[in-house]
């Protein structure tokens, strides 16, 4: 179970997504329907290797790294975990295209995770939670 005050941090917490032209910023709880017309309606997942278990880490830029290789073949698309508040820095993420939610969660559990985004057509992005 994740502790409530990394759920907490979770939920207050913009998932900001970069496409070619734009940027939408993706928040648990909510539909993102410009989401929806850029993927085409495809499943998506919001992923980071950054800092595993939420413990800040000095290795992030190279774990990035193994996320992108890792994640070659998918359609992806870079993104950043912003905080609403407090020190803790923005992480880079990725935004996967058209993975199934089982594949995501794999993938977010090999990188040390707490807790992945996932949404598919029409419905709010959710937290799905890996440790526990």
């Amino acid at each position: 179970m994740i502790e409530a005050h990394l759920a907490s941090a979770y939920r207050n917490t913009t998932y900001r997504v970069f496409f070619p032209d734009e940027a939408v910023d993706i928040r648990i709880g909510e539909h993102q329907p410009r989401l929806d017309e850029l993927l085409g309606g495809q499943s998506w997942a919001f992923v980071s290797a950054e800092n595993p278990g939420s413990r800040q880490s000095g290795d992030n830029a190279e774990r990035h790294g193994r996320l992108v290789e890792r994640l070659k073949g998918f359609e992806c698309y870079s993104g950043l975990g912003i905080p609403d508040e407090g020190d803790w820095p923005p992480e880079k993420s990725l935004l996967v295209s058209g993975i199934s939610e089982q594949e995501a969660i794999k993938i977010g559990r090999e990188f040390g995770q707490n807790a992945i985004l996932c949404g598919d057509r029409s419905t709010p992005a959710r937290l799905v939670q890996l440790s526990g």
